[in-house]
């Protein structure tokens, strides 16, 4: 709001009534042009009422309008705490208006759930269906026009299809408040100052868009490559903005799902998290948010706890397969079949996996590490007193040249040679 715009909010504030009145003043229906006498009490929920000594309105077309301020504001102003200095900009829209449209049909407005709401009366017969969306749309433009270029005012207008009857006039509404709220929960500027909102369909699409469970899978199908993991869940982020809700509250409930179907797929791949405080953290975040960037950060960052633990969580199944093979190489050193093949086999694991595990933890091969396993058990043996034959065929050795060659090449000295070193030191003693 320019310096124009804060001149008329303070005469505003300088009529007879405070600031209080002139709230009250706002949240009552006014019948500007006093066709009839009308009045409408609202509540939070959104209900609307009207009554005109007990009876509804004359017959005639009813359009509902909402004026949205889009421009920069506080936090106060965007959170809806900031009320009075709200209701001097909707008085400021009121007066434009009352400048822009005149004609024979009812005018009322108010502020209502943080919006500045006005509801026009055709009475039937005077203009054709079709000229009165031709008329709202170009003096729309008009208040548009005039807020900005007199007081630096975004206002957008959201404006609901005619109806013939009353009765539908709060679904309008709804439909009207949630779409007005979601763009700027999204913090998207419309390219179109006038934004005509139909009523919802009564038939469901045939193909809907993929629910939060199927969106969470996807996502998680990612794992471990985390550039598809971000790039998967931005479009499904999206899909949850631009196709799943109606309103800011549908669009919370839908990230609120998507985080529990992550949490619930990420238990059941073992990644540890502190599921309990991320959730509380979760629903404040989600609760307290005026701007979607905020969930869709913190849900960034959940996903790179889901990473993480989905690192440590791969690192410790490695591990305990790792650890598993070693158990089966002691178990199995009398086995001349014994190969790597076997090992990752009965460790749960691919034979590239224990391949990489054996270089990382053991600096060597898992055929030298049989090997080595095989040379050291058969010298203890020929160091208790085994024969040849017997300590090569217990440690898996094919053959006794076999067994002889690779002694030798490890220890300097034959199988036979040791065991007479052993048993001449034994004697000695």
């Amino acid at each position: 709001m320019n310096d124009a715009g804060k001149h008329r909010a303070e005469q505003l504030a300088q009529r007879k009534y405070s600031l209080m009145e002139y709230r009250n003043r706002l949240v009552r229906m006014q019948n500007m042009d006093a066709v009839c006498h009308c009045s409408a009490e609202i509540d939070m929920g959104t209900l609307l009422y009207f009554s005109v000594n007990g009876m509804y309105l004359g017959q005639g077309y009813f359009v509902l309008l909402l004026f949205s301020e889009l421009s920069a504001a506080t936090e106060e102003q965007q959170a809806g705490r900031d009320v009075f200095s709200r209701m001097f900009a909707y008085g400021i829209v009121e007066e434009v208006a009352r400048e822009v449209f005149t004609g024979h049909y009812s005018f009322y407005c108010s502020e209502l759930d943080g919006r500045f709401v006005m509801i026009l009366n055709f009475p039937f017969g005077l203009l054709p269906d079709r000229s009165i969306v031709d008329y709202l749309d170009h003096n729309c433009r008009e208040v548009s026009d005039r807020c900005r270029r007199l007081y630096d005012m975004n206002v957008v207008t959201y404006v609901g299809e005619p109806l013939d009857d009353i009765h539908f006039l709060t679904a309008v509404y709804d439909k009207l408040q949630d779409t007005a709220t979601l763009h700027r929960y999204l913090d998207r500027r419309l390219p179109d100052p006038v934004y005509h909102v139909p009523l919802p369909p009564a038939v469901s699409p045939a193909a809907p868009p993929p629910g939060p469970d199927a969106l969470a899978e996807r996502i998680m199908d990612c794992l471990p490559d985390a550039d598809a993991l971000y790039r998967t869940a931005d479009q499904a982020l999206e899909t949850l903005a631009e196709r799943q809700p109606a309103s800011v509250d549908g669009l919370k409930l839908r990230s609120g799902e998507l985080f529990e179907a992550l949490c619930r797929l990420a238990r059941e791949r073992g990644i540890k998290l502190r599921y309990d405080e991320l959730r509380e953290e979760q629903f404040r975040i989600l609760f307290d948010s005026v701007r979607w960037e905020e969930p869709v950060r913190w849900l960034r960052g959940f996903l790179d706890a889901i990473l993480q633990g989905e690192a440590e969580t791969r690192q410790r199944a490695a591990q305990l397969q790792f650890q598993r093979a070693l158990a089966y190489i002691e178990a199995n050193l009398s086995d001349p079949g014994l190969t790597i093949e076997t090992c990752a086999a009965a460790a749960g694991c691919s034979v590239s996996a224990l391949s990489k595990a054996f270089r990382r933890q053991k600096n060597t091969s898992a055929a030298k590490y049989i090997r080595e396993r095989r040379l050291s058990m058969a010298r203890d043996l020929l160091r208790s007193g085994a024969a040849v034959g017997e300590a090569g065929a217990r440690c898996g050795f094919g053959s006794a040249e076999t067994f002889h060659r690779a002694f030798k090449e490890k220890y300097g000295v034959t199988p036979g040679q040791l065991r007479l070193a052993e048993r001449a030191g034994t004697e000695k003693e």
